[in-house]
Parts: C-alpha cells; sequence; structure tokens
C-alpha cells in the first residue's frame, strides 16, 4: 500500500479518535468506572461463573466481575459496571439474587445478609502516574543519546523523527482505543510501552540505515 494512504489513514484515525475522546473519553475497565459492589456471603464453595450468571439474570447483562474473598473462599464480591443510583427496584433484585443463589446452593441465606454499595469513579491518570517520571527519565536519557549518535543527519531533524513518531504512534493507540472502545485497564501501560520500544526501534534502524 502506498506510504500516502498510509499516513492519511492514520491521521484519519486520530481525528476520529480525538473527537470521540473529546466527546465522549476513554471507556474505563469495571474497577475504574464508577459501578456497584455486591458482597455475598455463601459460607460454601462456589464457581465464581454460576454466580456471574445469577447475577447478570437478575441485573441484566452488565458486565461483571466476581471475585472469592475470605480464608475459606466463601464469600463473592461481585462488582458491576451499573451505576448504583440508576438501578432500578433494588431491594426486589436484592431479594431475587439471594433466592437464586439460595436455590443454587441448597442455602437459606436472608437478603439483609447481602450488602450493596456505590463504588465511585477512580481517574484512569492513577494508573499512569507510577510510570511518568521512569518515562520521562527514559525519553530523556534515549534522546540525548541518538542526539550524540546521529547528529550529523541533523539534530533538529532527529529530535523531530522520534518525537514525532513516539507521539503519532501513542496518539494512534488512543485513538484505536476510542473508537473501538475496549475497556481501558492495567494493562494499558505495558501495551503502550511496548508501542513506545517498538516506535524507538524502527527509527533508529531508519537512522542507522542512512549512517
Amino acid at each position: 500500500m502506498n506510504k500516502k494512504i498510509i499516513y492519511v489513514l492514520m491521521i484519519l484515525i486520530i481525528i476520529i479518535g480525538g473527537v470521540i475522546v473529546g466527546v465522549m473519553g476513554l471507556e474505563a475497565d469495571i474497577p475504574y468506572s464508577k459501578n456497584t459492589r455486591i458482597d455475598v456471603y455463601l459460607g460454601v464453595n462456589f464457581e465464581n461463573k454460576d454466580i456471574k450468571q445469577i447475577v447478570q439474570e437478575v441485573f441484566g447483562n452488565v458486565r461483571t466481575i466476581v471475585q472469592k474473598v475470605e480464608y475459606y473462599d466463601d464469600m463473592a464480591s461481585i462488582t458491576i459496571k451499573q451505576d448504583y443510583n440508576k438501578i432500578e427496584n433494588l431491594t426486589e433484585k436484592k431479594e431475587q439474587l439471594n433466592t437464586k443463589i439460595n436455590e443454587k446452593y441448597g442455602l437459606e441465606n436472608k437478603a439483609d445478609d447481602i450488602t450493596i454499595t456505590e463504588q465511585p469513579k477512580i481517574k484512569l491518570s492513577s494508573v499512569l502516574t507510577p510510570y511518568i517520571v521512569p518515562i520521562a527519565i527514559s525519553v530523556v536519557t534515549i534522546l540525548v543519546y541518538v542526539l550524540v549518535r546521529y547528529r550529523k543527519q541533523g539534530i533538529f531533524k532527529v529530535l523531530a523523527l522520534y518525537v514525532v513518531s513516539i507521539l503519532a504512534v501513542e496518539a494512534l493507540l488512543l485513538s484505536v482505543l476510542a473508537i473501538t472502545r475496549l475497556p481501558i485497564g492495567r494493562w494499558i501501560m505495558p501495551v503502550g510501552l511496548l508501542a513506545y520500544i517498538i516506535t524507538l526501534t524502527v527509527v533508529t534502524a531508519k537512522l542507522e540505515s542512512k549512517k
């Protein structure tokens, strides 16, 4: 495919992604979005998939995370991506959830033993914060090295090539995430760092071939 076509497609994706981010923001994974937590003590062993199925039967087809807690793994901590304040007939659904769990495991638990709480939204910036200083040091160190090594090719030209390439690739990555609405979680930093390393490698190989 012609390079110009590739560049045009990349620019279009970045523009569309930028608009979506500006209007809708990025899609956060369940732990980072405003959600509802449900704590259920069963007192027996259970499978996460079974509890998840029951929760979705009661609350609808919502994204759900089920974790076993307590020493004997007999308590379920359930997180659903649904605003606590927007759940209709919460008391009734709590009763339904308790009834279905009792039927599934032959229990006689009470709905009052189920705790439902609102979980506030966590800023995605909290995922990035631990990486800011190490990445900044890495970028400055690498740029100083490449500017010295490839100074004969023009300092400003080399600097612009690295900076523009890195920013373009990272912007493209975020734009694809925005367009596809793929939930962003802790995995975004390793993926972003991988894209950063690949970009550095490709740009360096290009400059090396011109020496």
